[in-house]
């Protein structure tokens, strides 16, 4: 078996946790940008008001379409990697932080504040206590 790159593990959830955790970043980011572009849109090309025939033509609405498509494929492979979890058990308390850190972007703080907060602190004892950074 080769040897895993520096930011894998050998621990196939710490890498499923890893992966998802990416896909999460780049979906928060994409969707922040299709947010910033649909505004911009709107306002400077009253987006909702014309065709899509020329919505088409404007660039920043080809963005809008290749940001959806790629939402699309990060969902899919977010909700496979979940559904990868479910069954394996964590054996190490680097798998365990991994799993708490994936379930603390899952719960929204909004939604439930202690919740969220009791699990962000367990990450952030346990990393303390096994010697992390």
């Amino acid at each position: 078996m080769a040897n895993p790159a520096p930011h894998e593990s050998t621990e196939p959830s710490i890498n499923i946790c890893r992966r998802w955790l990416t896909i999460d970043a780049e979906q928060r980011r994409l969707q922040l940008e299709w947010g910033a572009l649909e505004g911009w849109l709107i306002t400077h090309r009253s987006w909702y008001k014309i065709t899509p025939a020329q919505q088409a033509e404007i660039p920043e609405g080809a963005r809008l379409s290749e940001i959806d498509a790629r939402l699309d494929v990060l969902e899919v492979e977010g909700h496979a990697l979940l559904k990868a979890m479910r069954p394996r058990p964590a054996k190490s308390v680097e798998a365990i932080i991994a799993n708490l850190s994936l379930a603390a972007r899952l719960i929204f703080v909004e939604d439930h504040p202690e919740a969220h907060g009791l699990i962000t602190r367990a990450v952030r004892d346990l990393t303390a206590f096994s010697g992390g950074n």
